[in-house]
């Protein structure tokens, strides 16, 4: 727990403020508790009895408090919403993206519609509100709040403010790239696992060369070899010699169309087994393109015709 520090009044202080603010842990995966650390750190450097954060709902109609800090109880707390046609000077003040320094907050032209629901009831003389941006949009505000007897607000107290409403930006950055990640792993293993528990052989070739670069287990089964006897093959090598099927006519003109055609292909032991093959053309990143082919035997009754 970080103690009370004497006030900022200097370049010195504030450096020293921004190392002590540092020195805590500020990059947890848990969004919440990060953004508590920082209210709380910051009331204590500042030694200011109030500092809020403020989600802007995804309509922009209202602010919603996510976290209040009070430094006198060491008490976190939530849920009070201000409502944009109630405050509109106040909203239309912070898109216009500068902070909102108010020396006499009663006074000010954009805080002073606060008085009678928010600033008398809370004891609150001064604040400064300080924009949250993330990837150029306004996501929401960081309150800190003066109670008792009004005064000037110092240049350095201003600067300490905007370092810790950029620290918020960043934590709302890690914590979208951390869920995209999460998110992107849970599709990862999605994609995996329909892969390895498909009913039907499929084979992941390069489009441009038909080298085999994927098989799931079924189609070890189907061709008895191994991942690793298939890895590097030529798809047109596990098919019958007197089949004559062409590989690209699995591929089709439209990215993203299946072509279905008739086959014959060849086990490791020797055995001919016909099948149904669908190829389905995918483009990845920097244009390479792979074909996926589902491979699935066909019943004697249901033997490729012969052309």
């Amino acid at each position: 727990m970080l103690p009370p520090s004497r006030p900022l009044t200097s370049s010195l202080d504030l450096q020293g403020a921004f190392a002590q603010l540092s020195r805590g842990n500020f990059s947890s995966a848990n969004l919440d508790n990060c953004l508590r650390q920082l209210t709380a750190a910051t009331g204590r450097i500042l030694d200011i009895e109030r500092v809020s954060l403020w989600g802007l709902t995804s309509q922009r109609e209202s602010l919603e408090c996510i976290d209040l800090y009070e430094l006198s109880s060491n008490r976190h707390s939530l849920g009070v919403t201000l409502q944009a046609l109630r405050y509109p000077e106040y909203f239309r003040a912070l898109e216009q993206g500068e902070p909102i320094v108010a020396d006499d907050a009663m006074k000010h032209p954009s805080t002073r519609a606060f008085a009678e629901d928010y600033l008398l009831m809370n004891g609150i003389s001064a604040l400064i509100n300080s924009p949250i941006h993330v990837n150029g949009e306004l996501q929401g505000v960081l309150s800190i709040e003066r109670v008792g007897p009004h005064s000037a607000w110092t240049s350095v107290q201003r600067l300490f403010a905007h370092a810790v409403a950029n620290l918020v930006s960043l934590a709302l950055v890690q914590h979208q790239v951390l869920q995209m990640e999460e998110d992107l792993r849970d599709a990862n293993s999605l994609r995996l696992a329909l892969f390895a528990g498909a009913r039907d052989a499929i084979l992941i070739s390069d489009a441009s060369t038909g080298h085999i670069l994927d098989a799931n287990p079924q189609a070890e089964k189907l061709f008895g070899r191994q991942l690793q006897q298939l890895l590097g093959l030529l798809q047109s090598e596990l098919h019958a010699a007197s089949d004559g099927l062409d590989p690209s006519q699995l591929l089709t003109p439209a990215q993203g169309s299946a072509a279905v055609v008739r086959s014959t292909v060849v086990n490791r032991d020797g055995k001919i087994i016909p099948v149904e093959i669908i190829g389905h053309e995918i483009q990845l990143e920097k244009g390479r393109k792979i074909v996926q082919g589902v491979f699935r035997p066909l019943t004697v009754l249901e033997g490729p015709t012969e052309s």
